[in-house]
């Protein structure tokens, strides 16, 4: 099985912020430093890739820090997820192979699939952006597969991610098969 993770990454509060908003919820997660105005974490839930943990901790979380907030998920290194949200509400979601959740899935089933556009890219902050950002996606029809690992450092680097998000895991970070940064900060004591 290949690399499976999920991220959480927010623009606007601060790191401390972050941290402390996840020890208010008791979440057990991993926080990078700052990086472009944007701080990411990945938590012990969100590594389940379970989008019933994922769409309401993100909602929750930028209702109540008032910012922007993007999960990304990965698979067995085969699919991609992403959600945005601002201020307490998903705005965009996006799947890099949907036909993945399917018994029989069809051609079309297998290309990526992206919710609101013109949401992501208004959220983002990026309207004069569209062709990058729908050509990273693979939505322009340039690419019939992009692997989520690639795809998920194409996305942090033009967004300005931090750049350790990309393969950031919580499970990988407490199983040691990924080396704990300095930047790394937990919130939670062992």
């Amino acid at each position: 099985m290949g690399a499976t993770y999920g991220t959480v990454s927010i623009k606007g509060p601060t790191r401390e912020a972050l941290a402390d908003w996840l020890r208010s919820k008791s979440i057990d997660a991993f926080v990078t430093a700052e990086q472009n105005g944007w701080t990411t974490f990945s938590d012990q839930y969100s590594d389940g890739l379970d989008p019933r943990w994922i769409k309401p901790l993100l909602q929750r979380l930028t209702l109540d820090l008032s910012c922007i907030g993007i999960a990304i998920t990965v698979y067995d290194e085969e699919q991609l997820g992403l959600w945005i949200a601002k201020h307490g509400t998903v705005q965009s979601r996006y799947n890099s192979c949907p036909g993945m959740e399917m018994a029989d899935p069809g051609d079309e089933d297998m290309r990526p699939r992206l919710e609101g556009a013109s949401a992501l890219l208004a959220t983002l902050g990026a309207p004069g952006a569209t062709d990058d950002l729908l050509q990273i996606l693979g939505m322009d029809g340039a690419k019939d597969y992009i692997a989520p690992l690639d795809l998920h450092e194409e996305l942090a680097t033009y967004l300005g991610l931090p750049e350790e998000s990309v393969g950031l895991s919580h499970r990988y970070i407490l199983e040691d098969q990924i080396s704990r940064s300095e930047g790394l900060i937990r919130t939670v004591d062992n």
